[in-house]
């Protein structure tokens, strides 16, 4: 690939990851119930997944694991399950007395992980990208080693920009409330966007 089409394929990768979509609603979510630190663990899994997506696609294994594989749609059924069940703990803590935002330790780290990599893997409009779109953008099954190695860097990277500033901007917002009241209703949001990342991520054809 030339200098042009490495900067279009970033560019429409940056464009991807302004639009929301269960991977923005869950990264938000987060980030709005336990502060930027949370989503860590997270992005990390959204960086693989999109890396493991952009792999198949290249060795053109990724229309067949998208189309007929029994194990993307456990995937994608365990991942929206996981979200939903996060939102649902976010919404009952926005009902408790104890108004601190906090997430449970266990999410911060090895589940945060596996959440992020299993809705970015069963995620359909990341699917759509790597194995519709991209291949119509440039020739995956021609990409020499240099090429492949690039866009393994840069597409991912570019995703995980994105989140993060995504992640980062509902981090800012949380600081601006102090008092039990829009912490309670901030709680809640975060645990709808969870919940609502997850009925998305379930309910969305491939």
């Amino acid at each position: 690939m030339d200098v042009q089409a490495l900067i279009a394929l970033v560019l429409a990768t940056a464009v991807l990851g302004l639009v929301p979509g269960p991977v923005v609603a869950a990264l938000v979510g987060r980030a709005l119930y336990s502060g930027v630190r949370s989503t860590f663990g997270f992005l990390a899994g959204v960086f693989v997944g999109d890396l493991a997506w952009l792999l198949a696609a290249v060795s053109g294994l990724g229309y067949v694991a998208a189309t007929y594989s029994t194990v993307f749609l456990v995937i994608k059924y365990v991942g929206a399950a996981y979200l939903i069940y996060l939102g649902i703990g976010a919404i009952r803590h926005a009902m408790a007395k104890n108004q601190e935002i906090h997430i449970p330790k266990s999410s911060r780290k090895g589940a945060g992980f596996m959440s992020g990599l299993l809705v970015t893997l069963g995620n359909p409009k990341l699917v759509a990208f790597y194995v519709g779109f991209l291949p119509t953008f440039i020739d995956v099954q021609a990409l020499s080693f240099t090429d492949t190695f690039l866009a393994a860097f840069l597409v991912p990277t570019t995703f995980a920009l994105m989140n993060f500033g995504w992640a980062l901007s509902a981090a800012k917002a949380k600081t601006l409330f102090k008092s039990a009241m829009p912490l309670k209703v901030l709680n809640t949001l975060s645990g709808g966007l969870l919940v609502g990342a997850g009925v998305v991520m379930a309910v969305e054809d491939q």
